[in-house]
């Protein structure tokens, strides 16, 4: 029975959760201690399914290796993971959004207007400077998995890939991510180390992940204390930076692709480059990412859990930005008919050239 990379990758996400409820548990012994509450507190977890899946199928292996005769747990998370591979399949095939992506869901206009309105010059702190740096790669370069964000360390030179773990390279004036281990490390497509190359395309993110190596010398691209950071932290800081309560990773990557594939002139080529700087598949790309999205026409802003329907609250600086963001992305996009009231609050105009409001 083979335990892979990936299983102890997870197996350590799910102690660091762990710890955070109870600093007692023993590292060794964890899933065995806790095997009759791990599957609720999975469940209730903020993990996103296909994270809940890994988790309850990495158990299950465990328990197979470490717990030969139990056979009721093992089947147990079996059933759990089969479950919720059943769930996410049928969303899949359907294209639609479930709940929680329909409230959590943003296009990508909108964190483009965030890196927008941020100035670089007001980060004072090494966490906030890692949040922007986060923005930024899931905004200006295509999205991979959280898994590649949270391991991958630095390196300036090529011989430092030891073809195991996951870097990013500088060179020179350029910065490739090199994907040595994610969850497609050994299917057919990326086997070839040819794909584990992702250069980065855009020349502003090309300098600020230079500019920040240089800043904060380090080894891991997101880490506290010299140690990479947990995914969920990682969640944390997305959340945080983009001031969506419950965003993840796979909302980020499907708003990229359904801001890509938005060109009615993409060919086939480029949905399938696309789907390589992703690491899945063009069919994946369409299954699980590409959305039917809603196209209510309400502008709604969240004040305590309440909706209040056209009425913005400006309660500080940041959510003044917020708000402003929200109400130029249903001018703009949901085509929203405007309150003169609200341009002037919040300086909105409409640029007569460009043909939108700003």
């Amino acid at each position: 029975m083979k335990w892979s990379i990936q299983h102890k990758k997870l197996y350590n996400m799910l102690y660091n959760f762990m710890m955070k409820q109870d600093k007692n548990i023993n590292e060794s012994t964890f899933i065995i201690d806790n095997k009759d509450k791990l599957l609720e507190i999975i469940n209730n977890s903020i993990y996103a399914n296909s994270t809940k899946e890994s988790l309850f199928f990495m158990i299950a292996r465990y328990l197979e290796i470490n717990c030969i005769d139990d056979d009721k747990n093992i089947k147990l998370f079996k059933e759990a993971g089969y479950k919720i591979t059943q769930i996410i399949k049928d969303k899949e095939n359907d294209n639609v959004q479930d709940t929680k992506e329909k409230e959590n869901y943003r296009p990508h206009q909108y964190f483009i207007d965030i890196l927008n309105s941020i100035d670089i010059n007001t980060i004072q702190t090494q966490t906030m400077h890692y949040q922007y740096l986060l923005l930024n790669m899931l905004v200006l370069q295509a999205p991979v998995r959280t898994s590649f964000y949270i391991t991958c360390k630095f390196i300036t030179n090529i011989k430092d890939n030891d073809k195991i773990n996951n870097y990013i390279w500088i060179c020179k004036n350029n910065v490739f991510y090199i994907i040595n281990n994610d969850k497609v490390s050994n299917t057919n497509i990326y086997k070839n180390n040819n794909l584990s190359y992702i250069k980065i395309e855009d020349d502003k993110l090309c300098k600020l992940i230079i500019d920040s190596f240089e800043k904060y010398p380090r080894v891991y691209l997101l880490e506290i204390n010299d140690k990479p950071i947990t995914q969920t932290t990682y969640l944390n800081w997305l959340r945080k930076i983009t001031d969506v309560k419950n965003i993840n990773n796979d909302i980020m990557r499907s708003s990229y692709i359904n801001w890509f594939y938005s060109n009615n002139n993409i060919t086939f080529a480029q949905k399938e480059q696309l789907a390589h700087q992703m690491r899945h598949s063009v069919l994946t790309s369409q299954k699980n990412y590409l959305k039917v999205l809603n196209d209510d026409k309400i502008l709604c802003t969240k004040q305590d859990d309440k909706i209040i329907s056209n009425e913005i609250i400006s309660v500080d600086n940041k959510k003044y930005n917020k708000n402003r963001r929200d109400i130029l992305y249903a001018l703009n996009i949901k085509k929203v008919s405007p309150r003169e009231n609200t341009l002037q609050k919040y300086n909105i105009k409409f640029n007569t050239i460009e043909q939108k409001y700003e």
